[in-house]
């Protein structure tokens, strides 16, 4: 039979192991939000650097396309958002 010092070992052990499972996830959560940031960033690089590039009738489709797609992402997140409540 174990100690109660022994067991006492054991759950600070277990307490300590448990905590930096936490903080492994922690961080990666920061880094998964980092670069979903750097790849928003890098998206909306290359869509401007096509908007400046593109004549007046590209840039409009450009335009259009943008608003599309960011109405879309709008609706998506509000739907998002209603599911979690």
């Amino acid at each position: 039979m174990l100690s109660t010092t022994a067991v006492l070992h054991l759950v600070k052990w277990i307490c300590k192991i448990w905590r930096l499972n936490k903080m492994v996830k922690q961080t990666m959560n920061v880094a998964k939000g980092i670069g979903m940031g750097v790849l928003a960033g890098a998206a909306v690089a290359v869509v401007s650097s096509k908007m400046m590039n593109g004549g007046h009738r590209k840039a409009s489709h450009m335009r259009k396309s943008a608003g599309k797609a960011m109405h879309s992402v709008g609706n998506l997140i509000g739907d998002v958002e209603k599911m979690l409540r």
